[in-house]
């Protein structure tokens, strides 16, 4: 089997709707951390108090067949909002401590597609 991490970077206030999105794809969960980005953009200022605006990155660890359906809807979503956000899989070549229950749900996924 293999996995590829699921990363999309996107402003917070897309959080909810691309989660929605990816769940409905097919992920499970994913891990949600708060960023800050840098850019070329100038800041807005709000009484000489700068605003760089949120972002978070949302990290999902799939199996490889189901990430490529996960990706597609979330790039619809990306384009349906015109939002700035980006999303990229990445191979994983190692991976330890996932648990059972979701490695037999990717096990169940694969037998799925395959009658399919």
């Amino acid at each position: 089997m293999k996995f590829v991490a699921l990363v999309v970077i996107a402003s917070s206030e897309y959080e909810e709707s691309l989660k929605t999105v990816a769940k409905n794809a097919g992920a499970s969960g994913a891990t949600i951390i708060q960023a800050r980005g840098t850019g070329n953009e100038e800041k807005k200022s709000f009484f000489s108090l700068t605003f760089e605006g949120n972002q978070i990155v949302l990290l999902y660890i799939l199996e490889e067949k189901i990430s490529k359906s996960i990706l597609k809807a979330i790039k619809k979503e990306i384009e349906d909002k015109k939002s700035d956000c980006i999303a990229f899989t990445t191979p994983i070549s190692h991976i330890v401590g996932l648990n059972d229950n979701i490695i037999k749900k990717f096990e169940e996924n694969i037998i799925s597609e395959e009658i399919l």
